[in-house]
């Protein structure tokens, strides 16, 4: 516990605070999942990012105790939102901004996510860090996911000065699912996509969750709900849709069986919408992550997922109103998606990420058959390989679809 204690000192003293305005960027839809509602009986966590920063990318980060990949902004480590570390820890978020309003010190959403990351090796200590936290302050006004290798998966809403602990394992279905409201807090923001999220669940095949099905029905859902904008034939309002104009990336965290060697998590990575990108897994056992995630400072894979995105949005035109200007939780001016001619795209980004899929399993089966963990050399290797066939499958398609003009 000392430990945990140390690096929260230590995170106030090396990292600088982030601009509030960042933190409030952030909104989010997000789940976890303990190992009874999984097909194979390892916990799960997911998000897909919504915020107005689209270069995002993946860093492999060792400036704690505990070595870790994390989901960042393009350039910028000192926050990140969400990630897995080498002890099997999961973290991410959603914003609530109707928990209480703190002072202006202490770690804000991101900042504390990196400081548990850094220092958690299960969800006790991640608890007992918002409870040293609790007397110093903080700037967290979220719904925190995490799950560890001793199979615990949680949400903890936290405010600045207090939080309060919901166990997936007492739910009946063993999942929670958050967007921008607390249970605690009473508010509304985000309502439409809960509801909408649970629905998902309900229905086959969405029981025994899988990584799957998260990735490819889950995240990119785009049922608009009852209050959507008309757009007429071909035209979609995504503003909250549970994929949403403004989702920037998506992730999927797949931990271990209780007992389990926590160095078999995968940390399953869209950069970019969802629609218009396919999913990488990332294996922290591997110590780095690739290129065409990572970036310098860019991701390639970003890039052109971004590409691509932009030639299925048609701008209406409209200004932004002051509700839009103040309000994290709102998706902005509306965008239509083009729905018309997306399911060529959508097709092949599926396909694409089905034989990711299936390939993982196969590897992962392989290797637990020759050993009781994964060898760091064979993960870079794998999660390489699986880096470059993104890549190669966002080019043909940014190239059929979003040409770039002559002379750019």
């Amino acid at each position: 516990m000392l430990r945990v204690l140390s690096w929260w000192f230590v995170g106030l003293l090396v990292l600088p605070l982030p601009a509030q305005e960042r933190e409030q960027d952030e909104e989010c839809t997000v789940g976890v999942a303990c190992g009874r509602a999984t097909a194979d009986g390892r916990p799960l966590l997911w998000k897909n990012r919504d915020a107005r920063q689209r270069d995002n990318v993946v860093m492999a980060l060792a400036d704690g105790r505990i070595p870790y990949f994390a989901l960042c902004d393009a350039g910028k480590v000192d926050v990140v939102w969400g990630g897995a570390n080498l002890a099997g820890f999961c973290i991410l978020n959603a914003v609530s901004r109707d928990l209480p309003e703190g002072g202006k010190a202490g770690p804000g959403n991101g900042a504390f996510m990196k400081l548990a990351l850094q220092s958690c090796e299960n969800v006790e200590q991640f608890e007992a860090l918002l409870k040293q936290t609790d007397a110093t302050g903080r700037r967290t006004r979220a719904n925190f996911g995490v799950v560890d290798a001793a199979g615990a998966a949680a949400f903890f809403e936290a405010g600045p000065t207090s939080f309060q602990r919901f166990d997936a394992a007492a739910e009946t279905s063993g999942v929670l699912v958050r967007t921008n409201f607390a249970v605690t807090g009473g508010g509304d923001r985000g309502r439409d996509r809960f509801t909408r999220a649970m629905a998902l669940l309900a229905t086959p095949p969405a029981r025994p969750l899988t990584p799957r099905f998260l990735l490819q029905q889950m995240l990119r859902d785009v049922q608009a709900p009852p209050g959507a904008a008309a757009g007429g034939a071909g035209r979609l309002d995504t503003r909250e849709t549970i994929h949403r104009q403004n989702t920037v990336a998506a992730l999927v965290l797949h931990g271990v069986q209780k007992g389990e060697d926590p160095r078999w998590t995968t940390m399953w990575t869209v950069l970019g919408q969802p629609l218009f990108g396919v999913a990488v897994p990332l294996l922290p056992v591997a110590g780095t992550v690739p290129a065409q995630l990572a970036g310098d400072p860019r991701s390639a894979v970003c890039d052109l997922s971004r590409r691509l995105a932009e030639a299925f949005y048609v701008d209406t035109g409209a200004a932004a109103s002051d509700d839009e200007a103040a309000e994290g939780e709102v998706a902005g001016t509306l965008r239509w998606l083009r729905t018309d001619t997306m399911p060529v795209v959508r097709r092949a980004v599926l396909f694409a990420e089905a034989e990711i899929l299936g390939h993982h399993e196969e590897v992962f089966a392989a290797w637990r058959k020759a050993g009781p963990v994964p060898q760091p050399a064979a993960a870079r290797a794998f999660q390489e390989a699986m880096a470059r066939r993104v890549l190669r499958t966002l080019t043909e398609l940014a190239d059929r679809h979003a040409p770039v003009p002559a002379g750019k």
